[in-house]
């Protein structure tokens, strides 16, 4: 269990997650949306919209993006909501089109689930679906479409029988947010470490957040210039990373 933080900057918890949270529960969400962990999170910080959640998981790994001592707007249920103010958010991927790697998401989802109960002492009936604070919503769709109980049996089963420690975290995965400090030249920034889609660039000599490095490239948070915007991506050059 591969386990990412790369957190909202603290000059955006008025926005993202402006109030302290004890958690209470943990809310279940489908993203509807067919892009990666990542880009989920990627997307989440770097834009201004009220609207956030603690991690996004797909079938590789969980991104953490907001404490779990902060609050997330994921429950559409008011400033003052239960779901707003109480709820651990997690968001599965790849749910809009679903097959192999929703189920894989889905499969690590909840065996995470599982992992932050036993963190916290919690049985079953703290998980809850964004649907029990606004049915509206519907969400999370195919989870529930597929079956809801059957998703509280997978939790279940990591629960009872399948350990969920510490020890399955692996190693490195929480690393201290360490600074990358470009070169002397424009260094193109992409949204995979395959390097095949650029997202944007770093001028010569700036310097950003960086999250460690995943199949030999550097994860960067920069700010896009002239803008409070975030973007997250992916460098070739690892020089830069101290």
């Amino acid at each position: 269990m591969e386990i990412v933080k790369m957190l909202v900057p603290e000059s955006k918890y008025p926005i993202k997650c402006p109030y302290e949270m004890k958690p209470e529960f943990i809310i279940i969400h489908n993203t509807a949306n067919d892009a990666s962990a990542m880009n989920e999170i990627s997307y989440m910080i770097g834009n201004n919209n009220k609207v956030s959640f603690h991690c996004a998981i797909d079938d590789y790994r969980i991104v953490q993006g907001v404490p779990f001592n902060r609050n997330t707007w994921n429950a559409t249920d008011g400033g003052n909501g239960q779901g707003n103010r109480k709820g651990i958010a997690l968001e599965i991927c790849y749910s809009k089109s679903g097959g192999a790697r929703f189920e894989e998401a889905e499969r690590l989802a909840a065996e995470y689930t599982a992992y932050l109960l036993k963190q916290y002492g919690w049985g079953i009936d703290k998980v809850k679906k964004h649907a029990d604070f606004y049915p509206a919503k519907g969400c999370p769709h195919r989870t529930i479409s597929e079956g809801w109980q059957r998703f509280l049996d997978m939790v279940n089963s990591y629960l009872q029988d399948k350990p969920t420690n510490n020890e399955n975290i692996e190693n490195g995965s929480d690393e201290p947010v360490r600074k990358y400090v470009n070169g002397s030249t424009s260094e193109n920034v992409y949204a995979d470490t395959e390097c095949t889609i650029k997202i944007g660039s770093l001028n010569p000599r700036e310097t950003c957040d960086c999250f460690g490095t995943f199949n030999n490239r550097a994860m960067v948070r920069y700010i896009v210039t002239g803008t409070n915007n975030y973007k997250m991506g992916f460098c070739k050059w690892l020089g830069g990373v101290k």
